[in-house]
C-alpha cells in the first residue's frame, strides 16, 4: 500500500494548466475495505442501490450474478444469476433499479448473451432485460427475465454496458463501438444501420453480405415504462411494423421517423469508443461519461441535464487530440462536443473507469467528481467539475490500495464505492468531515 497523505500529483488533459487549485478534500480521506476486510467478490464491476429504503447494497459480479450486502453482511444467496458469455470484456455489465422499485419490484440488467444463444452479429449480442423481485423474498429475484432489446456486436471487447435511469424516468444504456481497434467501420459516427465493410462513408447502407450493425458507440435512451404497438422503420432494435417492448422519448435526436427515416430512434448520444462506466449526477441530472481511449489518451465527457443529441468525436479525436496522429487541439466533426478532461497513458494508465459526482456524507468532498483507471488503480478527484469549466483538473488521492479498478457505484445516502478486479470493494471514508445525521439517512 502506498503511504497515506493529502491529495497530490496534479494532472490535467495531458498538459499543464495555468490554474491548479487543490481539491477541497479532508486530510483523512481514505478508502476503507467494505463491508469488512474478509469479504471478497467475484470481479465486482458495479455497485448499486435499490433506493427503496432498505439500505441494501447490490454488487454485480461480472461473470456470476448479483449479490446483496444487507445490514453490513454479504448474503449467502445470489439476488440474481444470469447466464452470460464472459470472454474478454463481456459479462453481466449493468444494473438499474426502476425509480419506483419500492412499489413495482422491477429492475433492468445488461449482459453479453451466452455463447449458446444465436447472435445477430459476428460476436455475442449485448442484451437489455427486465426482471422483477420474487414474491417469496425481497432478497431474491424471479429468475425469469424479459429481453427488451438486443444489439448485434462484432467483437468481445468495447461493450460499454453501464445502465442508469435519468431524472425523467428514461433508461440510458452505454454501448461501445464494437471492439475492432480504431473503429474502421465508422460505427461510432454512424447514426443508422450499416455493414462491417471498413468503409465509414457507407453509413445507412445495409445491402451486401454479412450482419447489419446498429447502436454501437452510442448512449441509448429508452422509455421502458411503455411499449410500441407497431415499430416505425427507425426503431433499429425492432422489426418495422412489429411490437416493441419499449418506446422512444420524443426528445431523442432521431425520434421523428419522418425527419430521420434511416437513423436510429433509440440513440441519445453518439461518437464513443467505449463508454464503459458513466453516471448521472443525482443532484443536477448531468451525465458524466468515462470513455476508454485507444493508444494514448483517456477522457471524461460531460453532458448537461436537458441537452440531447451530442456527438462526442470518436474516431476523429482521442480526447483533445487527433486520431490517429495525436496532434493537440482536435476539432472533431461539425457540432461535436469536446471532453472535459483527458489524460495520457504516460502516467501508467490504460483505461478510464468513469465514476460519480460525490453527493454523500463527507461534506468537504461534495460536488467533486471521483473516478479511476483500470491500470493505475489510482483514485482521481476533480474539484473544478463545473458545467462551464474547460478543461477540468484532476488530482490523485494518495494512500489508496494497489488495485485494478473495475467499477464504482453509490448507495442510497450517496456513499461512493470502488470495486477492484481482485474482488475487494472499498468505500470512501473520513472521520473528520462526515455529516453523521446525513449519513444515517435522516436528511436528504
Amino acid at each position: 500500500m502506498r503511504s497515506r497523505s493529502l491529495i497530490h500529483s496534479i494532472l490535467s488533459a495531458g498538459f499543464l494548466c495555468p490554474a491548479l487549485a487543490a481539491a477541497v478534500t479532508p486530510a483523512d480521506l481514505s478508502l476503507v475495505r467494505w463491508p469488512d476486510a474478509a469479504t471478497s467478490f467475484n470481479s465486482p464491476i458495479a455497485i448499486r442501490s435499490a433506493n427503496d429504503g432498505s439500505g441494501r447494497v447490490f454488487v454485480i459480479e461480472r461473470c456470476s450474478g448479483i449479490r446483496i450486502v444487507k445490514n453490513g453482511a454479504l448474503l449467502p444467496t445470489h439476488f440474481l444469476d444470469v447466464a452470460v458469455s464472459c470472454n474478454s470484456e463481456q459479462g453481466l455489465l449493468g444494473l438499474a433499479f426502476d425509480p419506483d422499485y419500492a412499489a413495482n419490484g422491477t429492475f433492468y440488467v445488461t449482459y453479453t448473451a451466452p455463447s449458446a444463444d444465436p447472435s445477430l452479429g459476428s460476436s455475442q449480442d449485448q442484451v437489455l432485460a427486465r426482471y422483477t423481485v420474487s414474491a417469496a423474498s425481497a432478497d431474491i429475484a424471479d429468475p425469469t427475465g424479459t429481453v427488451i432489446l438486443r444489439v448485434p456486436d462484432i467483437a468481445a471487447n468495447h461493450n460499454g454496458g453501464d445502465l442508469h435511469f435519468d431524472r425523467q424516468g428514461y433508461l440510458n444504456w452505454s454501448m461501445g463501438d464494437g471492439g475492432v481497434q480504431g473503429d474502421p467501420n465508422g460505427f461510432a459516427q454512424c447514426t443508422g444501420r450499416k455493414k462491417a465493410d471498413n468503409t465509414p462513408s457507407s453509413c445507412r447502407t445495409t445491402t451486401g453480405s454479412g450482419p447489419t450493425y446498429y447502436l454501437l458507440g452510442k448512449i441509448i435512451r429508452l422509455d421502458v415504462h411503455s411499449t410500441t404497438a407497431s415499430a416505425p422503420s427507425n426503431f433499429c432494435g425492432a422489426t418495422a411494423g412489429q411490437p416493441a417492448l419499449y418506446s422512444v422519448p420524443e426528445g431523442n435526436p432521431f425520434a421523428d421517423v419522418a425527419a430521420h427515416p434511416d437513423d436510429c430512434a433509440e440513440i441519445f448520444n453518439w461518437g464513443f469508443r467505449n463508454p464503459f462506466r458513466f453516471s448521472i449526477d443525482r443532484e443536477t441530472g448531468d451525465m458524466l461519461i468515462g470513455d476508454v481511449g485507444q493508444n494514448v489518451y483517456e477522457e471524461i465527457s460531460f453532458q448537461a441535464a436537458g441537452s440531447v443529441g451530442q456527438n462526442f468525436q470518436w474516431n476523429a479525436c482521442e480526447g483533445f487530440h487527433t486520431y490517429p496522429g495525436g496532434a493537440n487541439g482536435c476539432a472533431g466533426p461539425a457540432g461535436s462536443i469536446l471532453p472535459k478532461l483527458d489524460y495520457s497513458h504516460s502516467i501508467g494508465t490504460c483505461a478510464v473507469v468513469g465514476g460519480y459526482m460525490y453527493r454523500g456524507p463527507i461534506v468537504a468532498l461534495r460536488g467533486q467528481y471521483l473516478f479511476s483507471d483500470y491500470c493505475s488503480g489510482s483514485i482521481y478527484i476533480v474539484a473544478n467539475a463545473g458545467a462551464g469549466v474547460q478543461p477540468w483538473v484532476m488530482e490523485t488521492l494518495a494512500g489508496t490500495p494497489s488495485m485494478n479498478t473495475y467499477g464504482m457505484g453509490e448507495d442510497d445516502d450517496g456513499n461512493v464505492y470502488v470495486g477492484a478486479q481482485d474482488g475487494a470493494v472499498y468505500v470512501f471514508h473520513s472521520d473528520s468531515a462526515s455529516d453523521v445525521i446525513f449519513a444515517d439517512g435522516f436528511e436528504g
